[in-house]
């Protein structure tokens, strides 16, 4: 018999850490979605997404579809020709030890409710729905569009939902919101972005690490179509405490139903197979001495260990990004365009102050060692923001923007949504001057955006 107990001990270590110790709310979550959200991929993507987040917290959900039968309309990491196959097997392959409901009427009972879509009736705690880029969150019910290009507010609602119903199980406040995931603004700035969803092919891109956001930006861009040439560097395997916010990570990868170390699959491997093209490394990036003459066109940072900060930066690449989270609830995107930003190097030195921590609550591990900690919907709206930046990266609006430094703050009841730019400090030595920046990066696909901002 696989020990369930065990499972749990492990998987939700840094959850129960993050939320400073004691047990985690076993309240019982419903979710419906209305039959209009149903027909169309946003919809899908928004019931899939949100079931996903959920079922890495919460032990005991149950699901109202209109028809299980209905054929999944939106790329997913998890097996099924039917939404309802899809859904079974994503909260399934998360958590197999969890209570998982797929049909039958949820008023009347015992827990926290969300509703999506505009024709779903009264009764919820919460309503999500979506136009474009923007996700909504809501007292009453709200439309979810049905164009491709709301994908991405799908995408930012579900994010939304699944803050809200843990926030409700911990007897937390929070506020309705409108929020963008193009140009990651509020209330009436937030942008619905272009309304076409193109497949995203920004030339060879260097991922550095296959943590919870790095395999959560792969979740997004696998839903919404990614090309080009990926190298994925990581040496790292995934364990049980991955499981709790890592959006493809289940319980299969981390060795389930062995509970021994050893069974588990490396990070690097689990998300390249999810890119066409996709390369992985199980290595570590300081380890990694041919990648020393490789030119990649953007470098994506999502490591914070053994210096890959500073090693990054002394590269001089044109395009660096990198989203993180954050020990008080907060998801963040930054852009480094040398020449343009500061570097990935001295934003690190920033972020270590108490506003801007570097995702790091402190974990102490079965094994001794240290880690961070978060939560799934942090993890997923940091994945979902560095998406979206790649998307304006391509369309010719990263590079534009006066801001280089992007938050989503999911305990705030007042703004979700802060911006700012940052500069290096005084004394840097990372950034070479620019006639060696051009000559380094002359071959690279955004190379012009060092002299002006601009794309040629």
């Amino acid at each position: 018999m696989t020990d369930c107990a065990a499972f749990y001990e492990l998987r939700d270590l840094r959850t129960v850490e993050y939320l400073r110790g004691g047990e985690l709310p076993q309240v019982p979550v419903h979710v419906a979605l209305d039959a209009r959200a149903a027909s169309c991929a946003p919809g899908q993507l928004a019931l899939l997404a949100l079931a996903n987040q959920l079922s890495r917290v919460h032990r005991r959900i149950s699901f109202a579809i209109p028809d299980p039968r209905a054929p999944v309309l939106v790329r997913t990491p998890f097996p099924g020709n039917t939404l309802g196959e899809v859904l079974s097997r994503t909260v399934g392959s998360i958590d197999p030890c969890g209570s998982f409901l797929f049909s039958g009427p949820i008023h009347g009972r015992r827990g926290v409710s969300i509703g999506i879509g505009e024709r779903i009736g009264p009764g919820f705690d919460w309503y999500i729905g979506a136009d474009q880029a923007v996700g909504f969150l809501s007292r009453s019910p709200i439309a979810v569009a049905t164009s491709s290009a709301t994908l991405r507010g799908a995408g930012t609602a579900s994010c939304l939902g699944a803050a809200a119903l843990l926030r409700a199980q911990l007897g937390l406040d929070t506020t309705p919101r409108v929020l963008s995931s193009w140009n990651y603004a509020e209330g009436p700035l937030a942008a619905t972005g272009p309304d076409v969803l193109e497949s995203l092919d920004v030339g060879r891109v260097l991922l550095v690490g296959a943590g919870a956001v790095a395999a959560s930006l792969v979740y997004w861009l696998h839903a919404f179509g990614v090309g080009g040439d990926w190298i994925v560097v990581d040496k790292d395997i995934v364990r049980f405490h991955n499981i709790n916010r890592g959006l493809i990570f289940t319980a299969a990868h981390a060795g389930w139903p062995s509970l021994t170390p050893g069974e588990s699959v490396e990070k690097a491997n689990v998300l390249a197979n999810l890119i066409p093209g996709g390369r992985a490394f199980p290595l570590w990036y300081d380890d990694f001495a041919e990648l020393r003459q490789y030119k990649p066109d953007v470098i994506l940072a999502l490591a914070n260990d053994r210096n890959v900060r500073h090693l990054i930066a002394a590269r001089n690449a044109t395009v660096t990004l990198h989203a993180t989270t954050s020990a008080n609830w907060q998801s963040q995107l930054h852009r480094h365009i040398t020449g343009k930003d500061d570097c990935i190097g001295c934003r690190g030195q920033e972020m270590q102050e108490p506003m801007f921590g570097c995702s790091t609550a402190a974990v102490s591990l079965p094994d001794g060692r240290s880690s961070d900690a978060a939560l799934p919907f942090l993890s997923a709206a940091s994945g979902l923001m560095l998406a979206t930046a790649l998307q304006r990266l391509q369309a010719g609006e990263l590079a534009t923007d006066s801001r280089n430094d992007w938050r989503w703050d999911f305990h705030s009841p007042f703004r979700i949504a802060t911006s700012g730019m940052r500069r290096c400090t005084e004394n840097c030595r990372r950034i070479l001057p620019s006639h060696l920046r051009r000559r380094i990066n002359a071959t690279t696909k955004w190379a012009t955006l060092d002299r002006d901002g601009k794309q040629d």
